[in-house]
C-alpha cells in the first residue's frame, strides 16, 4: 500500500510538472492568436466607424439634393404660373382696361381721314 501511495504521488507530481510546462506554452501559443483577433476587431471597428461617417455624409448630401429638387420644382411652377397669368392678361387686350380700350377706339375714329367732324365739336 505504501508503494502504491508513493507511485500515486510520483504520478501526481509528474502530472503537475507536465501541466506547468504545458500551461505557459499554451498561453504563449494563444497570445498571438488573441492579439490577431484583437487586431481584427480593431480593424472592423475602424471600418464600421468610417462606414458610419460615409453614411451620414451620403444622407446629408441626399437631403440637400432633395431640397434643391423641391426648390427647383417650386421655382419652375412659379415661373409657369407667372407666364400663364401674363399670357391671360395679354389676351384680354394688351393689358389695358375696358375704359382704356374705349378711349383708344374713340381716338382712332377721330383720326380716321374719311370722318367729318361736326362743327359743334370745335
Amino acid at each position: 500500500m505504501k508503494q502504491m501511495e508513493e507511485r500515486y504521488k510520483k504520478y501526481l507530481e509528474k502530472a503537475k510538472s507536465v501541466i506547468r510546462t504545458l500551461d505557459p506554452k499554451q498561453n504563449q501559443g494563444s497570445a498571438p492568436e488573441i492579439q490577431a483577433l484583437k487586431n481584427q476587431l480593431q480593424e472592423r471597428e475602424k471600418m464600421f466607424h468610417s462606414l458610419e461617417k460615409e453614411y451620414e455624409k451620403t444622407k446629408s448630401q441626399r437631403e440637400m439634393e432633395e431640397r434643391y429638387i423641391v426648390s427647383a420644382w417650386y421655382n419652375m411652377g412659379m415661373t409657369l404660373h407667372k407666364k400663364a397669368v401674363e399670357d391671360r392678361l395679354a389676351s384680354t387686350g394688351s393689358g389695358q382696361s375696358f375704359l382704356a380700350r374705349q378711349r383708344q377706339a374713340t381716338s382712332t375714329r377721330r383720326a380716321y381721314p374719311g370722318h367729318v367732324q361736326p362743327a359743334t365739336a370745335r
